[in-house]
């Protein structure tokens, strides 16, 4: 009962905040926001929907799709009516164009007459921190601002896991992030959010280990990525701290069955969280608008989760398909070679939990079938959750040091002798 009280009054803080920063957002003098979104809209329509980044691949491929919709809003916002405008959060769009989302943009700041078309569903709570960044720069600024901001965020998580966990744990999770080219996320206002939350939760789970009660910040957690995430890849806030946390617990005293049930409880507490924060805003817009936002969310989210023209299992090959297994297999072959070298052998306990949390994506693959299925180009992504699962089972999960019966023998004879 007690703990029922303490997350409530933590849940309704947080919708509290969550509303008040986005009428505060919506209030704020937008004459510089219009200027540097108009000066934006240009350079974005030029790169067009879906420009790669960095590599000329697929697995890099960005979406100024997005991008250019979250500036729409922004640019789109009711100062007059905060409130409203907060909850109803309106882009400017025409019937038969809606997948042109960069032209429509560049039409917008241009001062063509445009219908409204309003999303309501979503916090968008990206939106109203990038209003707050639109006042004093552009576009291109603001995503070199973002990557800076997140390579620091990525240094300070290594840094922090090297402490705690060595060399060989810390380029396991280093390279989870660049198998699954996680670095193209860095350039985006769509992918940054869940990004830059599944870093901090890591940090913070890697400095306050000792500490050993995290169900409070994957309640919160779970409730961030959806204030602030489009449902790009939500589950990266869950697994890879999820997995931090697994490989930091210490082998001579590893407990399975207690493990299992802290990380159960932890993913039905980010579970709840990101569940929770969704209604809060079906409920306060249906209130503030006086529309039905239940019934636009239920229809989108059983589109979202159906699988007509295609198996739940296309779902699943498809973003599997994006992966590069060449690179991840010799990556994987080094950790093996190097544990089989110093003579380590199988330990279950860890392994199942790391084979446990590394599914999860296909889980969610699985059962948002659509949305994975049609925007398997980012969705992939979670999939970093399934790399580093995987490095970690094989340089710490999977293997324990081997002793051979003479040595152990010879251990205690020696330890007899001494006392």
């Amino acid at each position: 009962m007690k703990n029922i009280t303490k997350y409530s009054k933590v849940f309704l803080l947080l919708v509290a905040l969550y509303f008040a920063f986005g009428v505060v957002s919506s209030c704020l003098p937008d004459r510089s926001i219009k200027r540097h979104i108009a000066e934006s809209a240009p350079v974005i329509a030029a790169e067009g929907l879906y420009p790669k980044a960095i590599l000329s691949v697929e697995q890099c491929q960005t979406d100024n799709f997005t991008d250019a919709l979250i500036m729409n809003q922004i640019y789109s916002i009711d100062r007059q009516h905060p409130v409203k405008s907060a909850m109803r959060m309106t882009r400017m769009s025409e019937k038969g164009r809606d997948w042109d989302q960069t032209g429509l943009l560049l039409r917008t700041v241009n001062g063509e007459t445009l219908k409204e078309q309003h999303y309501a569903r979503y916090w968008h709570g990206s939106s109203f921190l990038y209003r707050l960044l639109f006042l004093v720069m552009d576009y291109t600024t603001m995503r070199f601002i973002l990557f800076i901001v997140s390579s620091i965020l990525i240094l300070a998580l290594a840094l922090s896991y090297y402490r705690q966990a060595g060399r060989a744990k810390t380029l396991a999770l280093s390279a989870g992030f660049l198998l699954a080219y996680g670095f193209v996320t860095q350039f985006s206002l769509q992918f940054f959010p869940a990004l830059a939350i599944t870093l901090i939760g890591s940090t913070i789970i890697v400095r306050r280990y000792e500490s050993d009660n995290f169900g409070l910040l994957f309640f919160i957690i779970g409730s961030l990525v959806c204030y602030f995430d489009l449902l790009t890849t939500p589950l990266l806030t869950l697994g890879i701290p999820l997995a931090v946390w697994l490989s930091l617990n210490k082998e001579n005293c590893f407990d399975l069955k207690h493990n299992i049930l802290r990380t159960i409880r932890f993913t039905l507490l980010w579970g709840v969280g990101f569940a929770l924060t969704f209604f809060a805003k079906w409920g306060l817009a249906t209130l503030i608008l006086g529309q039905n936002i239940f019934a636009d969310a239920y229809e989108v989210s059983l589109y979202r989760m159906e699988a007509e023209e295609f198996t739940r299992w296309d779902a699943v090959t498809k973003n599997f398909g994006m992966l590069n297994l060449g690179f991840i297999g010799i990556v994987a072959a080094v950790y093996l070679l190097f544990n089989l070298m110093k003579h380590k052998i199988l330990d279950y306990k860890k392994a199942i939990l790391f084979l446990l949390i590394g599914l999860a994506p296909y889980a969610w693959y699985f059962i948002l079938a659509n949305h994975s299925y049609q925007h398997w180009w980012f969705t992939y992504r979670l999939q970093a959750v399934t790399i580093v699962c995987l490095l970690f089972l094989l340089c710490d999960g999977f293997f324990v040091k081997w002793k051979s019966p003479s040595r152990t023998v010879m251990a205690t004879t020696h330890a007899t002798q001494t006392s």
